[in-house]
């Protein structure tokens, strides 16, 4: 019973902390925003580490307001006849916060977002995104594996529907990049989104005898 009042103090000094940081963030997003006067301007780790403070606050309805904010500006791009532009902020704050709910054993929303991130695929499927995508299914296949948690069967639908998405988009996207140290060890046949999703989606399928 003595260590309660230790314990409470360490939480009020965590919380007091998660309060200032946000506090920052918040004040340095606002400086972006209006010196750039586009949301899309300012860097998506900024926005998504906000999004990260709201959520760990419970003040996920500002989170999702943010979220919204940048999906409309996006929306906009999409009607661009420059098929090059591209902006990634919401596809990088879905990631992180995909992510951060599958670290947290929240593994159904947090492979939701990870989904939802990559949409549309022509534009957000990609080496680097493709990288923390496969790290968030693989989290919650080895979660499921092993018994930590179950999943419903809608949501292994949707997984199973994104890794043929995936590899009908990511033929010609590298699934890692040939560093000076892997010079020539990657098989260019095998180093695709396209045969990694269809070795993920072949794993699933296995695992629940479809």
């Amino acid at each position: 019973m003595a260590e309660i009042p230790r314990v409470l103090a360490l939480m009020q000094q965590m919380m007091k902390s998660q309060q200032e940081e946000m506090k920052q963030l918040r004040e340095e997003y606002r400086q972006r925003e209006t010196t750039s006067g586009s949301i899309l301007e300012v860097p998506a780790i900024v926005l998504a580490n906000l999004c990260v403070c709201y959520i760990l606050s419970n003040a996920n309805d500002e989170a999702e307001m943010l979220i919204r904010k940048v999906e409309r500006e996006e929306e906009r791009l999409l009607f661009s006849p420059d098929e090059k532009v591209k902006s990634f902020q919401s596809c990088i704050i879905n990631l992180v916060i995909g992510t951060l709910y599958c670290n947290k054993g929240n593994y159904e929303f947090g492979i939701s977002r990870v989904i939802k991130a990559m949409q549309p695929y022509d534009r957000r499927l990609g080496t680097d995104t493709w990288f923390y995508a496969k790290r968030c299914i693989l989290f919650t296949l080895e979660a499921i594996a092993k018994h930590v948690v179950t999943v419903r069967d809608s949501l292994i639908d949707e997984l199973l529907l994104f890794l043929e998405k995936c590899e009908e988009y990511g033929e010609e996207v590298p699934a890692s990049i040939d560093g000076p140290l892997m010079e020539g060890h990657l098989d260019s046949m095998k180093n695709t989104v396209t045969y990694e999703s269809r070795q993920l989606r072949a794993l699933v399928l296995e695992m629940y005898d479809y």
